[in-house]
């Protein structure tokens, strides 16, 4: 075995050296990037990652929201159901509440025997504390609806939040507003907010769709007004040419106004 002059390993000649001795090398060469392209492909990355996180973030968001929506249904019709056992009657319109309750304290205690209700309208659950306006999808403008026009409102534990609203005069039937998530975002019918009618003998319907009506109710088009609240809301209001009417007139299915005069509107 030949043996190597340590003095050559200085030299900086190693592997001609070891050449000349017999001794052969095998030198290996290792590929890398630059930090320049690791500085690009981790742009590359940061670029996909911030147009598809949002749209995961929204797909899981309407997930939950699904989820919250049949909750809130299922709470709701068990919970009148419930209200309606403990009664002992079995149309809507024979319930205490619409029967012998006079003031809200009343509707409060028939609704906390059928609902885990975490506050509600008589422990200071006001109107301002929900959002204003709902957005309506694929239209510019908003919902009419407002909890302003809720005569009584309860929340759950859960976070949802729930108003009351009377369908007519007969109570054969009536309609809860459900906020799924309390007034958090998106505010958006058919996300977050719903209505339901719960009516007959204790059946509870979807009716959502009356969140997305736009009233066109006008003394110009008295056909627009769909109830006889938008109808009689006309009174004391002028047209487009400056006349008031003297009678406006809800019969039941449409609205009527008579007698167009030119004289200040009051």
């Amino acid at each position: 075995m030949k043996s190597i002059d340590m003095t050559m390993l200085s030299g900086g000649g190693l592997s001609s050296t070891l050449s000349q001795q017999g001794f052969t090398t095998n030198v290996k060469q290792y590929n890398a990037f630059t930090l320049a392209e690791v500085l690009i492909t981790l742009g590359v990355i940061g670029v996909v990652a911030a147009l598809t996180l949002p749209l995961v973030i929204n797909n899981t968001q309407d997930k939950v929201l699904e989820t919250e929506y049949a909750k809130s249904k299922s709470i709701l019709a068990n919970g009148y159901k419930k209200m309606m056992a403990d009664s002992q009657v079995y149309e809507v319109k024979d319930l205490p509440m619409f029967n012998s309750c006079k003031d809200e304290a009343c509707i409060t205690n028939e609704h906390k025997k059928a609902f885990n209700i975490n506050v509600d309208t008589t422990l200071g659950l006001k109107p301002e504390t929900m959002p204003e306006d709902y957005i309506i999808q694929g239209k510019e403008d908003k919902s009419q609806f407002k909890w302003e026009d809720v005569p009584y409102m309860f929340s759950t534990p859960d976070g949802m939040t729930y108003g009351l609203l009377p369908d007519d005069t007969t109570m054969a039937s009536f309609a809860i507003v459900a906020d799924v998530n309390g007034g958090k975002n998106p505010n958006t019918v058919r996300k977050d907010l719903y209505k339901f009618r719960f009516s007959g003998s204790g059946v509870l319907s979807d009716v959502t769709s009356d969140l997305e009506y736009i009233s066109t109710c006008s003394v110009d088009d008295p056909a627009g007004c769909k109830t006889a609240e938008e109808c009689n809301s006309l009174r004391g209001q002028a047209d487009s040419q400056g006349r008031c009417p003297n009678s406006v007139y809800w019969n039941g299915q449409s609205c009527q106004v008579y007698n167009m005069q030119t004289f200040y509107c009051r």
